[in-house]
């Protein structure tokens, strides 16, 4: 049997439909109040046997943190998807993602490690979804990849810190007998929670805009991601990484694809440095005053003018996979936005 955490996540759901379409038997972790309909509405995009599909899947209570509901999530389980992360560039939610991505990847890890009733051995094999923000630094014009040492600085965000953290606690299992491998997706494309992850720049796209930034960036569609993970838990080397990457372009032509893909004008301005400085800058302010999550933040403008791109040559060359182009990413999620496949 497979576990999966994170399961009404943009991987979680694209990896609940890629194992049960398969045939697998699954387990599926989800918090006490989360909302599954999305994750029900992924399928749907996808099969018109979502409702047959849906009922393969075995939905347990849990939190990463809860011990006892860990152990009772894993009896009888071969195989982990760790792919529950909280995912924010909002300062204030530090600690959260600390907790989750960090604490609950250790957690996950000695639940994984200890005997279980219905798997003698107790010896289970674990693969975790970390990030490229885990991955080391390069300047521009070299593509990172999975040998470069981690870099601790200023510019490091408090996500990126705590998937680093998470994927030392994968490390630290594997010491003690955890067999395991890490992929490290890059900026994941496809249909999700609204505001969240890539779909936040999705929906902007599709509400209308004229502006794009500097930067660029890799990414990589949400089907190949989970596509990628069923394999590599068969064929991937414990104690290995393995980035997924799609295309590496810049956000001129992120969103020049995704404006074509929603029938919406392509944006032609390019958004300035000291614009989208002052843009953070009154977004926090906006934030504090009215108590919300902003929208803008520093590390997001940083983020956005950063040139950097990634290598796939190594999980290429184990799986000979073919990842879709940004092109087709585009369309697939703007599919979903517009309420086609629903």
């Amino acid at each position: 049997m497979d576990l999966v955490t994170g399961g009404t996540g943009i991987v979680g759901s694209h990896l609940l439909f890629e194992l049960v379409s398969a045939g697998r038997r699954v387990r599926a972790l989800y918090r006490k109040g989360s909302d599954r309909s999305i994750m029900e509405r992924v399928f749907r995009h996808y099969s018109p046997n979502a409702n047959k599909l849906l009922q393969h899947i075995e939905w347990v209570e849990g939190d990463l943190l809860d011990v006892a509901a860990l152990a009772e999530a894993m009896t009888g389980v071969e195989h982990i998807y760790h792919a529950a992360a909280v995912v924010s560039f909002d300062p204030r939610k530090a600690d959260e993602m600390y907790s989750a991505n960090t604490q609950g990847t250790a957690r996950v890890v000695d639940a994984a490690l200890a005997p279980g009733p219905s798997t003698g051995s107790g010896r289970r094999r674990l693969c975790h979804v970390s990030s490229t923000a885990a991955i080391g630094w390069a300047p521009p014009g070299i593509e990172r990849d999975e040998t470069l040492p981690w870099v601790d600085d200023k510019r490091t965000s408090d996500y990126a810190r705590s998937k680093y953290q998470a994927e030392m606690e994968v490390q630290r299992g594997i010491a003690e007998g955890l067999d395991a491998v890490i992929v490290n997706p890059c900026v994941i494309l496809g249909p999700g929670v609204s505001g969240r992850s890539s779909m936040s720049l999705v929906e902007r796209v599709h509400r209308g805009t004229r502006w794009y930034s500097s930067g660029s960036n890799a990414f990589v569609d949400a089907r190949d991601v989970a596509a990628c993970m069923v394999v590599l838990m068969e064929r991937g080397e414990s104690g290995e990484r393995y980035l997924l990457v799609g295309e590496n372009a810049t956000y001129e032509k992120l969103f020049r694809e995704l404006s074509i893909a929603l029938g919406k004008p392509v944006p032609t301005s390019l958004a300035s440095t000291w614009l989208l400085g002052l843009a953070w800058r009154l977004e926090r302010i906006r934030s504090l005053v009215t108590r919300s999550s902003p929208l803008v933040t520093r590390a997001t403008v940083q983020s956005s003018i950063t040139l950097r791109s990634y290598s796939n040559k190594k999980v290429k060359a184990l799986l000979g996979y073919n990842f879709r182009t940004l092109a087709e990413s585009a369309a697939n999620v703007s599919a979903f936005v517009s309420g086609a496949g629903r």
